[in-house]
């Protein structure tokens, strides 16, 4: 049986997903990570919320993120994927 979960219930664990592989990931400065992490528990915040007025907001850190983390293709590519599931963003 599929898993029947909701496109910000997806976002969420993606997020969830970078967050760990910022925290296990060895060649990504400390600097980058302490900037980082806040960055995505405020998008965690606003999309858990799911208020129409947090999407702009969210998009914001998102893009930040994206910014923050373009070197490091992995967490590129789950970010990415955000975007499958949140074309706000």
């Amino acid at each position: 049986m599929a898993n029947d979960r909701t496109d910000d219930e997806r976002v969420l664990k993606l997020i969830e997903r970078v967050r760990l592989l910022i925290a296990i990931d060895d060649d990504l400065p400390s600097e980058t990570k302490l900037n980082t992490q806040p960055a995505l528990k405020m998008l965690e915040s606003l999309i858990a919320e799911g208020e129409e007025g947090g999407r702009a907001r969210a998009a914001e850190y998102y893009r930040y993120l994206c910014a923050e983390l373009e070197d490091h293709a992995d967490a590129s590519a789950l970010l990415a994927a955000m975007r499958v599931f949140a074309p706000y963003l």
